[in-house]
């Protein structure tokens, strides 16, 4: 049991060994939070393994918060890289599927003015000037 309780352990330290690089590498902001994110699924791991092994579930909470923390941090850098348009691939509204951008399932109508997120025919951007938010 000693044995296989060494090998998982060498395979979290190499493994976030080679995420910690990947993290300080990049290339790219899709690969590091990629990294991040495999970053605190293999500390989970280890706290898992160190519960297991000293057989208490004092450490359980832990992995509660860090998966939730993992899953909301993941989501808010693809939300942000999304609108910054660094998420990799192509605008799906610009794809030139043959949508004139009439009807379908947007609540302005189509036209892309009016009530967006922004307001005042401004709907992916900031608010226009002297419109109260």
């Amino acid at each position: 049991m000693d044995a296989v309780l060494g090998a998982v352990l060498a395979l979290l330290l190499v493994s976030g060994a080679l995420v910690a690089a990947r993290l300080a590498l990049g290339p790219t902001t899709v690969d590091r939070a990629v990294a991040l994110d495999a970053l605190v699924a293999v500390m989970m791991a280890g706290i898992g393994l160190h519960s297991a092994v000293q057989r208490t579930p004092y450490y359980l909470p832990a992995l509660l918060v860090l998966s939730f923390l993992g899953f909301t941090g993941t989501v808010s850098i693809a939300r942000f890289m999304a609108l910054r348009g660094e998420a990799g691939g192509e605008d799906p509204d610009a794809a030139g599927d043959g949508d004139d951008g009439g009807g379908g399932g947007d609540a302005g109508g189509g036209s892309g003015e009016g009530a967006g997120a922004g307001g005042a025919g401004r709907p992916n951007g900031p608010p226009a000037q002297g419109s109260s938010r």
